[in-house]
């Protein structure tokens, strides 16, 4: 049978956790922190990059970035200062390790910024390496994993009696097969990415025949939850919520990734990532998605890094102090004050509104998405900067050559070598660490869970039916 959360007895308050020590910066003074930093973006393809890019520089910092990809947006911005070119760690995590460091060196970098999932690669052969991960804004390795693990995060937010679907682990797909079917379920890897090898299993229906479910890709089942989405960006230091991004999931390319934002202030969504952050005494950026119906309000999933909230700040605002908070651990933490994005704000992703799916939709509602289209500001597109948008056809074109040699279609090429995926042995060692995290030094270290385990749990810690 696939596996459900079971109690777990071993616990013991709600301290911050020990790992966590070593991943925050320790060696600026409270001085030096005031001064203008040289601060590293560990890939410069994204949107969120380049936006990133522009507020620090508007803030006085000076900006660099590495990045597998010879040619990208940030390296015609005129908010970077150089770019350098570093093999993929998703083929080559040594080879990316080893440019990030030379970059370091060469632009005497004081604050590393991560960004897509390279920031795991970065954590699991850094370990211990005071060079970077000294400099790094990320928690550990450890913790990076069990947040990115859809079972573990469950588990996670059970532990902290907040709500979560009924969730079970499934190895196989015999696992699957013995599911209650009687409900809508969703299948999802458990190290997986937006709608990636989501499978949308409804009720009494048959079973897809190419689920991929192995000892190198297991699955989580999770009870299909109707309602509004809602997503997050965050960050943090040592427990505390520095800044907040919220934003309703409504103009998509694919359902889930969004290029239309808007920001809005919800209380119990602020709430409940306050709680997860300060019971788990995170440092770093963090992103959750939210459904919320009548009766509940559910995290279904967690991005330990950045995300597209970063759009929802205007440069010169807080978000900018809230990650170089981390050069200045001398100070308290009560100095730093908390920055909600202005609510209302609003961005775009012009070339995915044109690409907006429409489906289905009335005559009202896409008057409504051209409305956004016509009067938003989009994020790429600068009077100040205008490089990145001129060269769009330009890098257009490389991007779809890089697409023709690999036999990939634009959005999985655009990830695919900043990616994280263990297989084989390395997935094994993965797993053994999450384990020990989760039983000794993590999760398990907090609030024990209440009921089965199989019964969501709300914020107040009352079993839901």
């Amino acid at each position: 049978m696939p596996d459900s959360p079971k109690d777990d007895k071993n616990h013991n308050g709600d301290a911050s956790l020990d790992s966590q020590e070593q991943l925050v910066p320790r060696f600026h003074s409270s001085k030096q922190a005031k001064r203008k930093l040289n601060i590293l973006l560990t890939n410069g393809r994204f949107p969120v990059s380049l936006d990133l890019a522009r507020q620090l520089k508007a803030s006085g910092h000076k900006v660099y970035v590495v990045d597998p990809m010879k040619y990208h947006v940030c390296k015609f911005s005129r908010a970077v200062k150089k770019s350098w070119h570093v093999p993929a760690p998703h083929v080559d995590p040594a080879g990316y390790v080893k440019g990030v460091k030379k970059a370091i060196v060469e632009a005497n970098i004081d604050l590393i910024v991560p960004l897509h999932e390279e920031v795991f690669h970065v954590t699991q052969i850094c370990k211990g390496n005071p060079e970077i991960i000294g400099k790094l804004f990320a928690p550990s390795f450890d913790m990076l994993i069990c947040l990115h693990n859809k079972w573990y995060f469950h588990k996670i937010l059970r532990r902290f009696n907040l709500d979560a679907p009924e969730t079970w682990l499934c190895r196989s797909v015999e696992d699957v097969q013995n599911l209650d079917r009687s409900s809508d379920l969703a299948l999802k890897p458990v190290f997986g990415r937006a709608k990636s090898n989501l499978y949308h299993l409804k009720a009494n229906h048959p079973l897809p025949d190419n689920i991929l479910i192995g000892p190198d890709n297991h699955y989580v089942a999770q009870v299909w939850i109707y309602g509004k989405q809602f997503c997050t960006y965050s960050v943090a230091r040592d427990g505390k919520m520095l800044a907040l991004a919220i934003y309703p999931v409504q103009d998509t390319v694919d359902g889930s990734s969004c290029v239309y934002f808007k920001s809005i202030d919800h209380p119990g969504i602020r709430s409940y990532v306050e709680v997860l952050i300060q019971k788990l005494g995170y440092t770093g950026q963090i992103a959750l998605d939210f459904i919320e119906t009548d009766s509940r309000l559910v995290a279904i999933e967690c991005n330990p890094r950045a995300t597209s909230g970063i759009h929802l700040f205007k440069q010169n605002e807080g978000l900018v102090n809230a990650l170089t908070s981390a050069v200045d651990t001398s100070s308290p933490l009560e100095s730093f004050s908390f920055t909600l994005a202005k609510i209302g704000a609003k961005r775009q992703l012009f070339p995915g509104m044109v690409m907006w799916q429409h489906e289905g939709v009335s005559l009202k509602q896409y008057l409504r998405h051209l409305a956004k289209l016509t009067t938003t500001r989009d994020v790429i597109f600068s009077w100040r900067d205008p490089m990145p948008s001129l060269m769009q056809p330009f890098l257009l074109t490389s991007y779809y050559e890089i697409c023709r040699e690999r036999k990939m279609k634009l959005g999985e090429m655009f990830q695919w070598d900043l990616t994280w995926e263990p297989k084989g042995e390395e997935l094994r060692q993965v797993e053994r660490e999450m384990e020990v995290w989760d039983a000794e030094g993590g999760a398990a270290r907090t609030g024990g869970l209440q009921g089965d385990g199989n019964q969501a749990i709300s914020m107040d810690g009352a079993t839901l039916p």
